[in-house]
């Protein structure tokens, strides 16, 4: 009894330490991934993006890009104009229409965030508001796939930022 306990401790230990290894060379790989900047300039925002994903082509009204992978994420970044004068308290709560369940809200300043479930997915949205515009980025991935995305979405999140 006394031996297998100690078995199980040390296999609990291993796999520990197996476990912080493959996180680490996980971050590391997303540190080391080549990264693009698409910059819009009707609307004079910047993000990056993995330069595995394929970028579709530009709308008629070139607001801005969608990106996309073959295992389910998509990511779009465009801007609009803010013609119905909406308050970024009154286009949070718009958005908050396309979660199921919403799991992280925050505002501050220009901008906010909400990030959550929608179906098999998780949906995060990042927008600024900045004059008479809105800066969106959603961001869909299936949940799945959470710990492969979760760094990307973080690398993309940080750099999207209207200038």
């Amino acid at each position: 009894m006394m031996k297998e306990k100690k078995r199980n401790k040390l296999i609990q230990k291993l796999i520990s330490v197996i476990a912080v290894f493959i996180f680490g060379f996980m971050s590391q790989a997303v540190a080391q991934m080549p990264y693009k900047k698409y910059c819009n300039a009707r609307f004079e925002f910047c993000v990056l993006y993995p330069v595995t994903f394929g970028m579709g082509p530009a709308p008629d009204n070139n607001d801005g890009r969608e990106f996309y992978d073959r295992d389910g994420f998509s990511m779009t970044a465009s801007g609009i104009y803010n013609v119905l004068e909406n308050s970024l308290k009154d286009e949070m709560k718009s958005q908050e229409e396309g979660f199921d369940t919403i799991t992280y809200r925050r505002m501050k300043g220009n901008w906010f965030v909400l990030s959550g479930y929608s179906g098999q997915n998780i949906l995060y949205i990042k927008t600024y508001m900045r004059h008479d515009t809105f800066y969106h980025l959603y961001i869909r991935y299936p949940v799945s796939l959470k710990k492969e995305y979760d760094p990307i979405v973080s690398k993309i999140a940080k750099s999207f930022k209207p200038r």
